[in-house]
């Protein structure tokens, strides 16, 4: 039975591909500055931990249709980028597991004046798991959907060549489909001021209100004010940092003052070749328990074109958080490895393999996961 199960998948993958090379002749739309491209892709994923559990793990490979639509328009003053994805997933074996998933990215910029402009951007996900080792850390265990969407509003005003300030506003709503979870939702307005001492120095400032709230539950905010800048020792080489203060009325009511460290390095070594290392330290209200979750995280990336047709991507994570309240521990390190292949101008291959480990003081909330992906995409 398992190897019926298999070899449907298989055919699903096989006649996906064949799809999509056969659609290879399709046209894109360009209009007046539109711009219209369609994607569709197909992968065979196998994941030795389907259900991110500690014990009884249950492995399976999936089979993952994905169908996408990107428009963008750029004009003198403005500009609107969209993109939305629809994903099905087939299980092999565990076929009450599968799945429709879909995600939403818009972005617009309007210049008024050479001095004053606006950006908006928002972000809607609908899936079953985290996308990210970022995502990944932190979230309460076990498979479920989750919907979340992240809005930013952001007005920026030139004062001077060397001075800009910029008002922010920012949401996010998570919304989570077990009925032991509650939803929550975040909003934050700040302040930036920009000041470029030197060619190679910007200089930065921000303040940050922030509030999350639980439903059902409490609510927890969090004043920010951080000092920074951005160093460029090259032209391709940067050093972005910021160290400040939270200030923090927690869901029980007690307050605190925390420090905030986030440090980043980025080298564009070539056209070719990019490396980045970041680090982050604080104490933050994460949307999955209402708990403030103290912890430090460092991520680094490096990508490379290997040759004309063949690129390469390594990523790795760890990070290491204590909830205060119930003082649980939880420690992720993860590994991801990818190669590229343009088949075509239109269409690649993709492959992929992804580590991830959760260490906890509860035993429940472990769990080791492999994938590896292998896929076909096409953008026509």
């Amino acid at each position: 039975m398992k190897t019926a199960h298999i070899s449907k998948n298989l055919f699903i993958f096989f006649l996906a591909a064949l799809l999509i090379v056969s659609a290879g002749k399709a046209y894109s739309f360009d209009y007046k500055g539109i711009d219209l491209k369609l994607r569709a892709s197909v992968s065979e994923i196998y994941d030795d931990n389907i259900t991110f559990v500690h014990e009884n793990e249950k492995e399976d490979f999936i089979t993952n249709l994905s169908f996408g639509l990107g428009v963008k328009y750029e004009g003198k003053t403005r500009s609107l980028e969209l993109t939305a994805n629809i994903f099905q997933q087939f299980f092999a074996d565990y076929d009450n597991f599968n799945n429709t998933s879909e995600d939403l990215t818009l972005n617009f910029q309007q210049e008024f004046s050479r001095y004053d402009r606006i950006s908006l951007r928002d972000v809607f996900t609908h899936t079953y798991e985290p996308r990210s080792f970022e995502e990944a850390f932190g979230i309460t265990r076990g498979r479920y959907s989750y919907y979340r969407n992240r809005f930013n509003l952001a007005y920026t005003k030139d004062i001077s060549r060397q001075f800009s300030i910029s008002a922010r506003y920012a949401s996010e709503i998570d919304e989570v489909s077990r009925e032991d979870l509650s939803d929550s939702s975040l909003n934050r307005v700040g302040l930036d001021a920009t000041y470029f001492l030197a060619s190679t120095t910007i200089l930065m400032f921000s303040y940050d209100f922030s509030r999350r709230d639980f439903d059902p539950g409490g609510n927890a905010t969090i004043h920010t004010i951080a000092p920074g800048l951005r160093h460029y020792f090259t032209r391709q080489l940067y050093f972005d940092g910021k160290a400040g203060i939270d200030f923090i009325n927690s869901y029980n009511d007690k307050n605190y003052a925390k420090p905030l460290i986030q440090a980043s390095v980025t080298n564009d070594i070539d056209e070719n070749s990019r490396v980045s290392i970041s680090f982050t330290r604080r104490y933050y209200t994460n949307a999955y328990t209402q708990d403030l979750f103290d912890y430090w995280q460092t991520s680094g990336t490096f990508t490379r074109r290997l040759f004309k047709r063949l690129g390469c991507s390594l990523s790795g994570f760890y990070g290491e958080g204590e909830y205060i309240t119930t003082n649980i521990t939880d420690k992720l390190r993860g590994v991801s490895v990818g190669f590229t292949y343009d088949l075509s101008k239109k269409l690649k291959g993709n492959l992929r393999y992804t580590y991830s480990d959760v260490d906890s003081t509860i035993d429940t909330r472990e769990y080791t996961k492999n994938k590896i992906f292998l896929g076909l995409a096409m953008e026509f």
